[in-house]
């Protein structure tokens, strides 16, 4: 539930899967229309694709269900013929019901839900019923789905049985499966039509898509649909009105589905009894493939142009995503990639991502189906000023209430690379036109953007610390002698051009070897990072420490006046002995150090000021040792 300006709005969740379908898209349709009068808010979850196939891929897509955990719902609807894939399905209810939060399936039973249930198997008997007494056929062949399937074993059983009420003979040969899709619908109706002296006087279709495939089929072999031979369908799906001849089909009424599912979420809310079974019949709906109604030329006419108009903006859209995928790809900076993405989406969107997105460190849970606790608002079309906002993953959006309680109704798609989430995206959802299939080329497309991007920001990553291992010492972090070298000549160039003179510091250790047969090498790499860290400490801002090996610093400094360069030793002295003192250490570090100023204008003399730096250096190291006392 949320409330917003002393309001409360009960919350509905819709699960489904391959949204763009037309008839998962009617569906959903149906649902959010009827929500709102009746008091509820909709949140729309869902893939662009169903999860039959059970692969890396399809458990990425699914972890957008796990967002239905989120406290805001009330009820849940659910959607299983269009996710098809039940562990899933069976996950989202026991989720749900864990938490006390009601579940309706539509189309399906389900125990322990409220279901809302189509009666296809009354329609599909008028069906085959009206070709017979109505037409006089009595030569069958017949179209099922998927063998095994209980929809289309159903089917078939409901043809069996018509034809043996009428005094027909279930011919096996006739009977061919074509998955409920047109490839494999194609291929059995090729078959058929080898054997000319078999043919059929009508098909029976057990869906609308092989009845379409068919009457093709049909057609480039020249034969007629009703003339030749009559075709049915079933389902009555969007695609079917732009065919000639249309399809005497069944179909159900969608809107009455859609109220009684969100009826049953309002009466569940309220804690009232409900039958588990609610059920909605299709109805036959007679046309032009089996004859009973001529073609209307006109009404072919208006079709091939509505036809027309809707590629030519699918098409419009197609070019405008492509340039969307060429620009997003090319990205190499976030505030670019945000500004690509949002010129590109619809008007009100949100793109979110987990927190650790930008981070070379993933979740593990972004690989269970899970999103990061936390989640950055990557961009918000309507409100630039949210951008990079981070809010729990289970409030969904930051300012949810406000955001939902205006708009009525939003739907969330999942953006993941396989089965590593990225994030998701968040789209007003507009009932009477909502696009889907534009919303999920627009996500398909980010998705590939967003994991383009993420590799290229590692790779980046990943060159820089390679860089940095090549010119940095790795014990101390002070460049190495690349690295001296690599920026020594910038500071030259520089002194040059000022006519400033530079000083070369040389500093060594005078007891390392002592310290490491002593207390051993680990107290002397420690010895040589204290070292390393008062190089830094009392170096000038600009001065160039490293270390070339050893216990061996070289130090460039751009500070040659008198006082820095005959401080800086006792400076370093004076750090390490602090350092001994808070840390109660066992043994002393001892240095030498030896600096020599002059004119740098190229290698070969900075070269040589390092060579005389030395020669210092040794000097002083030799002085320590005649001044050591003797045992």
């Amino acid at each position: 539930m949320i409330e917003h300006n002393g309001k409360q709005y009960k919350v509905l969740g819709v699960c489904a899967g391959g949204i763009q379908e037309d008839n998962v898209t009617e569906l959903v349709q149906a649902v959010v229309r009827n929500a709102e009068p009746l008091g509820f808010r909709t949140l729309v979850f869902s893939t662009f694709t169903d999860l039959y196939k059970d692969n890396a891929y399809a458990d990425g897509e699914a972890g957008i269900y796990s967002l239905t955990d989120s406290d805001l719902l009330d009820a849940l609807i659910v959607m299983p013929e269009s996710i098809k894939y039940d562990k899933v399905t069976y996950d989202i209810i026991e989720r749900a019901h864990s938490r006390g939060i009601p579940v309706i399936s539509m189309d399906r039973r389900i125990e322990g839900c409220v279901s809302v249930v189509f009666n296809y198997g009354d329609s599909f008997e008028e069906i085959v019923r009206h070709i017979i007494t109505v037409h006089g056929c009595r030569r069958f062949n017949f179209m099922a789905g998927f063998k095994g399937n209980s929809f289309s074993d159903e089917r078939i059983s409901r043809f069996k049985k018509v034809l043996a009420e009428e005094g027909i003979e279930f011919d096996e040969k006739r009977l061919g499966y074509g998955d409920f899709w047109s490839e494999p619908a194609r291929r059995v109706t090729e078959q058929w039509l080898e054997r000319p002296d078999e043919l059929p006087e009508a098909i029976i279709c057990a869906n609308d898509s092989m009845a379409l495939e068919v009457c093709h089929v049909l057609k480039e072999h020249g034969l007629d649909v009703p003339e030749d031979i009559i075709v049915t369908g079933f389902d009555g799906i969007d695609l079917e009105k732009y065919n000639t001849p249309r399809l005497t089909t069944c179909s159900v009424n969608i809107n009455e589905a859609g109220m009684a599912a969100v009826s049953a979420a309002v009466r569940l809310t309220e804690h009232q009894v409900l039958p588990d079974v609610l059920e909605i019949p299709y109805r036959i709906r007679i046309s032009q493939s089996c004859g009973c109604v001529p073609v209307n030329m006109s009404v072919i006419a208006d079709k091939v142009m509505q036809l027309n108009s809707d590629f030519l903006l699918d098409d419009n859209h197609e070019n405008y995503m492509f340039t969307y995928l060429a620009r997003g790809l090319s990205c190499t900076k976030i505030p670019k990639l945000v500004e690509v993405i949002h010129h590109y989406c619809d008007i009100q969107t949100w793109c979110c991502v987990d927190v650790d997105y930008f981070s070379d460190k993933r979740s593990k849970k972004r690989f269970s189906g899970k999103f990061t606790d936390r989640m950055r608002l990557l961009m918000y079309t309507v409100d630039p000023s949210k951008n990079d906002t981070l809010f729990d993953t289970l409030s969904l959006l930051p300012d949810m209430d406000e955001t939902l309680a205006e708009l009525g109704s939003l739907m969330f798609a999942p953006l993941h690379h396989e089965d590593e989430l990225l994030g998701y995206i968040a789209f007003r959802l507009d009932v009477a036109q909502p696009h889907f299939r534009f919303k999920r080329r627009f996500t398909m497309l980010t998705n590939q953007i967003l994991e383009s991007f993420r590799i290229r920001m590692l790779i980046e990553r990943a060159n820089t610390r390679l860089a940095e291992m090549h010119v940095h010492d790795p014990m101390t972090g002070l460049y190495n002698r690349r690295g001296f070298y690599k920026n020594a000549v910038k500071l030259v160039r520089r002194l040059a051009r000022n006519g400033r003179q530079g000083v070369i510091f040389s500093v060594d250790m005078d007891n390392l070897k002592g310290i490491n047969d002593v207390y051993g090498h680990d107290e002397g790499d420690k010895a040589i990072k204290e070292l390393a860290a008062a190089l830094v400490k009392c170096s000038a801002e600009g001065d160039i420490c490293s270390r070339f090996g050893g216990d061996e610093f070289i130090v460039l400094s751009a500070s040659s006046d008198e006082e820095y360069i005959e401080s800086y030793g006792r400076r370093i002295r004076q750090a390490l002995a602090e350092h001994e003192a808070r840390a109660r250490a066992v043994f002393k570090v001892e240095i030498s150090i030896g600096a020599f100023s002059s004119m740098l204008s190229s290698a070969e003399e900075l070269d040589e000021s390092i060579r005389l730096a030395d020669e210092r250096m040794y000097s002083e190291k030799r002085s320590h040792k005649r001044e050591a006392p003797r045992s």
